[in-house]
């Protein structure tokens, strides 16, 4: 009888909006302890394992340089981009992304860029035809299956705002070392 009439005076003192608040602040309490708190658990065993097989991983790797003076992390850049593949492979692979996406690949240019350096630059200007996703799916699988390719520019256009296919011009760079 007495905790009922205390309840009746603190709901008639709360209000509505008070009994709301206290609902709130006890979800938020409850999110905190149940939800929140077992997940920063989890994320924290899962970044010392993360860091326990990155540790593995990068002792085992013979190719892996640790790039700590300058001069190591030019070595390491041209490591990586050092290739035995010839820019005519390069290529067969981002028409078989094209083929594989869908993506309509019409003629392209290609210019070698002398830089002066060691490495060569190969820029291709590439116009495609195909839906929206088709197109971020071949720049995707490019960008995944190439791995000294980059993307330099996309240009959208649609001939009719009803058109389903869209036009674009890709400026993709292929990034090799000289010998």
């Amino acid at each position: 009888m007495i905790i009922s009439s205390t309840l009746r005076r603190i709901r008639d003192e709360l209000g509505v909006i008070g009994l709301a608040s206290i609902g709130l602040l006890a979800g938020a309490a409850f999110f905190l302890f149940f939800a929140l708190r077992p997940l920063e658990a989890r994320n924290g065993d899962l970044e010392r394992q993360l860091a326990v097989n990155s540790r593995q991983n990068l002792s085992s790797d013979p190719t892996f340089i640790r790039a700590s003076t300058p001069a190591a992390k030019i070595a390491a850049f041209y490591h990586f981009l050092k290739t035995e593949q010839q820019p005519t492979d390069w290529l067969a692979r981002l028409h078989a992304a094209g083929q594989a996406t869908g993506v309509e690949l019409r003629s392209a240019d290609y210019r070698l860029q002398k830089t002066g350096t060691r490495i060569e630059r190969y820029e291709i200007t590439l116009p495609v035809r195909g839906n929206y996703a088709q197109i971020r799916a071949f720049l995707e699988n490019a960008l995944a299956g190439i791995p000294v390719l980059s993307l330099d520019e996309v240009k959208f256009r649609k001939e009719r705002a009803s058109d389903a296919s869209v036009q674009a011009e890709l400026r993709l760079t292929l990034h090799l070392v000289n010998p």
